[in-house]
């Protein structure tokens, strides 16, 4: 039988029941910071304790969709790498992206809080969770929801939190080009040490008909911020993830 969108959110929903509350040692230890040489000049993680972690505490929660392994790769490097002292997530849905980054910290003990952002209960979207919104996350310590557009409730959390350094946004909204470059934009012109990842961002050549407004907006916001990132791709496929990890 194929998946639909509702039993994919009934299997997470089963699974996530199984760990939500789990308190046994193995599953609440701490792991190894994963960063490697932070003083170099590439982006380094140890990838197989990376790869570990991913596979007992966090495929089992969130499953490989809508973020196939090497995006799960990517955004839990990006958290341990760039140590954001907050975390600013659009998008929310059942919470996965939130859930990531959640079971992150908790593993590794970086201390960063939450705030997913999600559209309002009365809007109309073709994505939009309805009573599922935010499942995953719902009463988590550290992850807190809100409602509204992504990037303008982000910006006032981060203004009325008092700046804080260093802070991740992770967009994965509307994957139209006009509003993927927008958001980045307005991140980018409003807080200068910003690091964001963006979801839905592979590129592929015009025969495939792919939707490649994503990778187009992050191409000029490169060049309107030159020198400013580290610029890291999933690659590889579908959907596709990229990180601008401030230097």
């Amino acid at each position: 039988m194929p998946l639909t969108a509702r039993s994919i959110i009934h299997l997470l929903r089963r699974k996530a029941k199984k760990i939500a509350d789990a308190t046994t040692p193995e599953l609440t230890r701490s792991w190894p910071d994963p960063v490697r040489n932070p003083g170099a000049a590439e982006f380094e993680v140890d990838l197989w304790s990376l790869s570990g972690f991913l596979l007992e505490r966090v495929v089992p929660v969130v499953g490989v969709h809508p973020y196939p392994v090497n995006e799960l790769l990517l955004m839990t490097a990006a958290a341990c790498r760039l140590k954001p002292s907050v975390i600013f997530d659009w998008g929310t849905h059942i919470g996965v992206s939130a859930r990531v980054f959640y079971e992150c910290d908790r593993a590794f003990k970086f201390g960063y809080e939450i705030h997913s952002i999600d559209l309002p209960p009365d809007a109309t979207h073709v994505e939009h969770p309805g009573q599922e919104h935010g499942f995953l996350v719902r009463g988590l310590d550290k992850v807190h929801l809100h409602r509204g557009n992504g990037v303008e409730v982000a910006l006032d959390l981060w203004q009325k939190l008092g700046q804080p350094k260093r802070p991740l946004f992770f967009v994965d909204g509307d994957h139209a080009y006009e509003s993927v470059r927008t958001e980045l934009d307005r991140i980018f012109s409003t807080v200068p040490d910003a690091s964001a990842l963006a979801h839905d961002t592979f590129f592929q050549s015009a025969e495939s008909k792919y939707n490649v407004g994503p990778a187009r907006a992050i191409c000029e916001i490169v060049a309107k911020y030159p020198s400013r990132f580290k610029v890291i791709n999933s690659g590889l496929g579908l959907p596709g993830m990229t990180l601008l990890a401030s230097i």
